[in-house]
């Protein structure tokens, strides 16, 4: 029996009738090389899926809510688990392309996943003509409530199935707990107590803490005029975010990307992600008539980990955050990554307002953190801050295979907030970075666009360094 940590509960309490904050990871496999008729054995698969993911603690443990929200949910183990419920195996609809996966992928991540079951299940798509040269392949598609794990967390986990089978058996089953899968509502209760004394020390803490970092920027604030002052601006994409989700992806070659970081020192990987974002933003609310004077705004998810929460098998969700502007009023690609690179070290810095209000979410009781999170989604406060996500988590460098067959490409589709309408996942995998755009018909009716708008805000930062080269 272990208690969810704050920021996990955040993920929990944020969810709405139609709205789910769950993370849908899609594992493209090519056919067989020789092009035969012959197809994946789905029963070897799950078979092995399962010898995986039992070395998960979510592997069967459910999530038990206490009334009133009294404190923090607990994981606790499901008497009634059956692996096998969590495993489907569904032909991909013909003709197999590429739109047909899509269309199945977001299906899956618009429906709701059973709140009393252990918070995962595992799709495998047969017959996918579109994951490679080579037809009849598959996709394993996995959702994982975000409750439990983070984007770290799913690289991990990613590196956890291609892990060989001598060095598995040195991982351990996750053994159910002691307590097994009653509470014992005594303990619960001076749990509840004590927790809601240290969190009332940690906020006051992190308030102090809080007061001193944001004092300067408070005073640069007042001191500048109102017109001057920085602004989020209105866009299509701070709207509701109920029903399907849409989503797409492009892949570009990572090291042509991390060759871009030359338009400007001091450029980093995530730095030219988001230049690229903002170059797209920029084209497309051109075509729309919606690019104005003013820069859009991204939400910016860190991981948080240290060395020593590492050694301590940090799980669920370690993150912080910061906002930055991505200067989507400038054309120029290279002075735009150059004013990206200057407000991202901001952000880093420790001084941004989302990373303190992250941090004293992490403060707060149960109760309070249930009202919080109920405001934002009422007042879609969210929308105030930022325009959009983008994440970029890097996954692993070198080629890997789960069951013998080799992993031809990965994606994902992340949960959007309420208000926030779009989210940029830049996973990367053997030698390439995949931007995942996540949204609703709604918001992005013309989501093939979009793509389109990526690639070439892409090739035109290409251009910028090849025209720095021969200057």
């Amino acid at each position: 029996m272990e208690q969810i940590k704050p920021q996990d509960a955040q993920f929990l309490y944020t969810e709405t009738d139609d709205n789910f904050n769950h993370i849908t990871v899609l594992l493209n496999f090519g056919g067989p090389a020789d092009d035969s008729e012959s197809a994946v054995d789905c029963g070897a698969m799950i078979k092995f899926l399962k010898q995986k993911l039992e070395r998960h603690p979510m592997y069967s443990q459910r999530l038990v809510r206490l009334p009133a929200e009294l404190d923090y949910p607990y994981w606790v183990n499901d008497e009634d688990f059956d692996p096998d419920a969590h495993f489907k195996v569904l032909p991909l609809a013909a003709p197999g392309n590429w739109h047909a996966l899509r269309e199945a992928a977001c299906y899956l991540h618009s429906q709701p996943m059973d709140m009393e079951c252990p918070l995962w299940d595992v799709t495998i798509f047969t017959g996918v003509h579109c994951n490679g040269a080579n037809k009849n392949g598959f996709t394993i598609a996995m959702r994982l409530h975000h409750v439990a794990i983070d984007g770290v967390g799913m690289v991990k986990l990613l590196a956890s199935l291609a892990m060989p089978a001598t060095a598995l058996d040195a991982v351990p089953v996750a053994e159910p707990s002691e307590q097994g899968s009653v509470l014992s509502w005594s303990n619960v209760a001076g749990r509840a107590v004590a927790n809601r004394l240290r969190q009332s020390i940690d906020l006051g803490g992190t308030l102090l803490k809080g007061t001193k970092l944001i004092a300067p920027s408070a005073r640069r604030y007042l001191n500048t005029k109102p017109s001057e002052r920085q602004r989020v601006p209105a866009s299509r994409f701070n709207t509701g975010v109920g029903g399907d989700k849409i989503f797409d992806v492009i892949n570009v070659d990572l090291k042509v990307l991390s060759a871009l970081r030359r338009l400007h020192p001091g450029a980093t990987v995530n730095d030219v992600v988001l230049s690229i974002c903002s170059g797209a933003l920029r084209r497309y609310l051109d075509k729309h008539g919606e690019l104005n004077s003013q820069s859009l705004v991204a939400w910016v998810p860190i991981n948080a980990r240290t060395a020593e929460s590492e050694k301590g098998g940090d799980t669920g969700n370690n993150l912080s955050a910061f906002t930055a502007p991505i200067y989507t009023n400038i054309a120029d690609p290279a002075a735009r990554l150059g004013k990206i690179v200057t407000a991202t070290q901001n952000g880093k810095s420790g001084k941004s307002g989302a990373g303190l209000l992250l941090n004293i979410t992490k403060c707060l009781s149960a109760p309070e953190q249930y009202l919080f999170a109920r405001a934002i989604n009422a007042t879609s406060a969210a929308s105030s801050t930022c325009n959009l996500f983008v994440s970029n988590v890097p996954g692993p460098a070198q080629p890997i295979s789960l069951a013998g067959y080799p992993l031809e490409s990965t994606s994902g589709l992340p949960p959007l907030g309420e208000g926030m309408g779009l989210f940029i996942a830049t996973p990367s995998y053997n030698g390439k970075l995949y931007f995942n755009v996540i949204s609703t018909a709604a918001i992005l009716p013309d989501i093939e666009f979009f793509m389109e708008c990526l690639q070439e805000s892409f090739i035109e930062m290409q251009a910028s360094l090849a025209d720095l080269g021969s200057s």
